[in-house]
């Protein structure tokens, strides 16, 4: 899958490093407990939070994950976009819960694994 991909999943809106679309996505991780985050232990995952500070950009640099996704139609602080943009990290907007987001990534991610056993 790629970030376009969950994008469009997720009835989401790319709010900066839209050019990073085209990456790939091969995990993703919902929490709203940074600590939680932080023992994931995946490269090129999405971060799907309903936190706004920078904190979360900080945090998916650490991780290593491709984008960051903040759910339940939240608004980002202006320091997590501004800091989202000068680390090259996607930042996405989604109306979604964070169960309807995660249900809707986890039905995509069988659909494929099925694929791809056939």
């Amino acid at each position: 899958m790629k970030i376009a991909d969950l994008v469009e999943i997720i009835e989401g809106e790319i709010v900066c490093c839209p050019e990073k679309a085209q990456e790939p996505v091969r995990d993703f991780a919902a929490s709203d407990l940074l600590s939680d985050i932080l023992t994931f232990e995946k490269d090129h995952y999405a971060l799907m939070t309903g936190l706004t500070n920078a904190q979360i950009i900080r945090t998916a640099e650490i991780t290593n994950a491709c984008c960051v996704v903040i759910l339940r139609g939240k608004q980002p602080q202006q320091a997590a976009v501004q800091l989202a943009q000068s680390h090259q990290i996607p930042l996405i907007l989604s109306p979604l819960s964070m169960f309807e987001a995660c249900s809707r990534l986890g039905r995509r991610q069988g659909q494929e694994e099925a694929s791809a056993r056939e």
